[in-house]
């Protein structure tokens, strides 16, 4: 045991042996939290003497989740595959997100609750879906009405525990009191579907616990020690939860850093984690203070960016790295600019030429671009290099419509350059067109994090809908979104008709349909080629016990006639062939479950999954290009912050609110603790938005760095 807390520095090992009673542990920047989380869960289990089945360890991302269990296990000499169930709690530490933990929850209470044990979890382009198709039947026009801005709403009121009706007794102005009309009927439709929305995972979970205690107690004698990660971001729904479940041991040990709070427009409350001592009383705080992540100039301007907000913990980071390269602010004159500069700084580091000068004895080349950014960057990427190699300058259409432009390639020789040491860090998603602009013209590869998703491909999220729609007939919009793909001719009003008898009848639809030799209002043909869609899925129940999630994929998709359509599309069907390849790779690693479990696990597992999930900084040597958002809980060795401007950031939409700017304040301060090694900061006199070509100011977050933290450029000086 000792050779467990000699790995720690001493507020680590601190935290690590408070196991009694409600913990707070303030952790910086850098500073080992993951380390201390996982140490804390080996040394309740050997020193302690809990069983491993007895701590619940909950986290934001799946990635953290599985970082942690593998980890955890390592310093207990388990394998991590011994602890990962797919259904209910296994035998190690319940490791997972809040979503993640309530569904496992909720699968097995869900008769307490009106639901299914199969039901169906949307994603957020299924919730618009639903909330069309009721906006349309309550005579709501999404013209006059933006779906998104009430999904926004009942989102809230779900986070803070407002069932309909009482969001409906304290509705502020007319828009409200129409959201409230929908929010009932939108829960009304979710529950014909036999589905949820992430929101209602919480809710119910909470609910659940509220209306039926005894199922309350039983979760709270399993877990009698409960650990949360990242405490800062969550909202009332999570707080609510937690409270609930650390009721009767108040064994509760939350780690979070209040200068990380960046997430209140989707919900999460910073008072959770500032009041978390007048919530538990008694607790113990610890203030884990040493950065082992950055230089000594990089944590000393994260400290002195932060110290602006007056809603703070008060702590000061440090490190042992004192040695390090000042961190740089470029001003230069407009974001075309801004993305060269960041090229010629990679260049510098690398040893380079500097991208814009044109190399010896290199022909320029006409290239003509009209690119669609993809997710991640990997398949596009990919597709580009290969490309440019083989002389292709020509790239498929898509959002992005560049203009004919000249490209400059780097000459690397047999050079391998560690692109994967590179981020560029912005604001909103729309500064990312001129990077990626700069970054094709001087081919240089990259990956762009916040594109289309693998999991939102139409091919893809076809293929999820009939495993969606095979495991759950009551499922409308996963039916509606297959019923003509590929095309039989069943229109919406042909669905329409055997809907209305499938409910008449108290039937799910592939039920109705096979065993109807009629329904009314509706042509024996359009019948036929109904029955021929309900016998692909009653077959497909039939067998499903015995078919593993690929096998089940392979069946639909062939037995429906989806894989020779893919096929007819000739060369444009090629890549969609192999993204329903893939998405049977990923089927794989549930290859141990068979039947509905299998199928069930499976796309739980999918829609649950974020773009951190799915984003790997050692995939493939690229350059990464993401939000600040996004950038949250990862590090890179070189930072770019880009667009250091009022307006950018801090955002225009928080200028009047303090809070809000507050929240800005801390956006920049895990933009700036990202880095490792070397920061830059840019910002342009001049940038273009909408169209239209503006003079920029300065961010106020600039003039709080300090001349002694920062050394400033203008674009020219050397």
């Amino acid at each position: 045991m000792q050779n467990l807390l000699s790995e720690l520095n001493e507020r680590q090992a601190q935290a690590v042996q408070a196991t009694d009673g409600p913990v707070l542990v303030i952790a910086g920047a850098g500073s080992g939290k993951t380390k201390t989380l996982t140490h804390r869960i080996a040394y309740l289990v050997t020193e302690k003497g809990i069983k491993p089945h007895q701590i619940l360890a909950v986290t934001f991302t799946n990635k953290a989740a599985d970082e942690m269990r593998n980890r955890a296990a390592k310093l207990l000499g388990a394998k991590p595959n011994q602890w990962k169930t797919w259904q209910g709690f296994g035998s190690g530490p319940a490791l997972g997100t809040f979503h993640a933990i309530c569904v496992r929850i909720l699968r097995q209470e869900a008769g307490r609750v009106g639901f299914k044990r199969e039901f169906a979890i949307y994603d957020t382009d299924e919730q618009k879906s639903a909330i069309k198709k009721v906006m349309y039947n309550e005579g709501v026009s999404p013209k006059d009405v933006n779906p998104n801005a009430v999904l926004n709403i009942i989102s809230r009121a779900k986070n803070e525990l407002l069932t309909p009706s009482k969001f409906a007794n304290q509705t502020d102005g007319p828009f409200e009191e129409i959201v409230a009309g929908l929010y009932e009927n939108y829960q009304e439709y979710l529950k014909e579907n036999q589905a949820m929305d992430f929101d209602d995972l919480l809710f119910n979970a909470v609910t659940l616990f509220k209306k039926h205690p005894e199922v309350l107690t039983s979760y709270q004698k399993r877990w009698p020690y409960i650990m949360i990660d990242e405490y800062q971001d969550t909202n009332q729904s999570q707080y609510e939860w937690a409270r609930l479940l650390a009721g009767k041991t108040k064994n509760i040990f939350v780690v979070g850093d209040d200068w990380q709070g960046i997430y209140s427009w989707r919900g999460a409350n910073i008072r959770n984690i500032l009041e978390f001592e007048k919530d538990y009383k008694g607790a113990q705080t610890i203030l884990l203070e040493q950065n082992y992540r950055s230089t000594a100039p990089i944590v000393a301007l994260g400290n002195a960016i932060i110290s602006g907000n007056a809603s703070r913990m008060k702590k000061k980071l440090w490190t042992d790295r004192e040695k390090g390269a000042t961190p740089e602010v470029w001003q230069v004159e407009n974001e075309s600019r801004e993305a060269e500069k960041v090229l010629e700084k990679v260049c510098e580091l690398e040893g380079l030429a500097a991208p814009a000068q044109k190399l010896p004895d290199q022909e320029e080349e006409e290239v003509t671009y009209d690119y669609a950014a993809e997710g991640n960057g990997s398949g596009i990427l990919d597709q580009i290099m290969k490309g440019f190699k083989a002389g292709k300058r020509t790239y498929r259409s898509g959002d992005m419509r560049l203009q004919p432009s000249k490209i400059i390639p780097f000459d690397l020789g047999t050079r391998k350059l560690a692109w994967n040491d590179y981020v560029v860090l912005y604001r909103t998603n729309a500064q990312s067109r001129v990077l990626e602009e700069a970054m094709l013209r001087y081919g240089v590869p990259y990956r762009l994090v916040g594109g289309i998703r693998f999991y939102d491909r139409k091919e893809v999220k076809d293929t999820l809908a009939y495993l969606k729609f095979l495991l759950n007939p009551n499922d409308v919009l996963a039916l509606e979104r297959i019923i003509n793909e590929p095309v039989r001719g069943i229109g919406n009003k042909t669905l329409g008709t055997v809907y209305t008898q499938a409910r008449s009848e108290g039937k799910d639809i592939v039920a109705c349909v096979l065993e109807s030799e009629s329904i009314e209002g509706l042509a024996l043909s359009r019948l036929e080629a109904f029955k021929a869609f309900a016998d692909v899925f009653s077959r497909g129940q039939e067998s499903l016990p015995e078919m593993t999630v690929a096998e089940a994929i392979d069946f639909l998709l062939k037995r429906s006639g989806y894989i020779d359509a893919l096929k007819a599309l000739g060369n444009d069907g090629n890549d969609k062939l192999e993204n329903v390849a893939e998405l049977k790779s990923v089927a794989k690693k549930f290859a141990s479950l068979k039947g509905s479990e299998g199928v069930q696990a499976f796309l739980e597992d999918v829609a649950l999954v974020s773009d951190q999930d799915t984003f790997d900084p050692e995939s493939g040597q690229a350059i990464t290009l993401m939000t600040l958002h996004s950038a949250k809980g990862l590090e890179f060795k070189n930072v770019f912050l880009v667009g250091m401007e009022e307006g950018l950031l801090p955002h225009a939409n928080s200028m009047i609110d303090p809070q809000q700017l507050e929240e800005e304040r801390r956006l920049c301060y895990v933009g700036i603790t990202r880095a490792k090694d070397r920061l830059f900061m840019l910002l342009a006199r001049s940038r273009t938005i909408y169209g239209s070509v503006s003079i920029t100011t300065p961010s106020r977050f600039i003039a709080e760095l300090g001349d002694e933290h920062v050394e400033f450029f203008e674009d020219g000086e050397s």
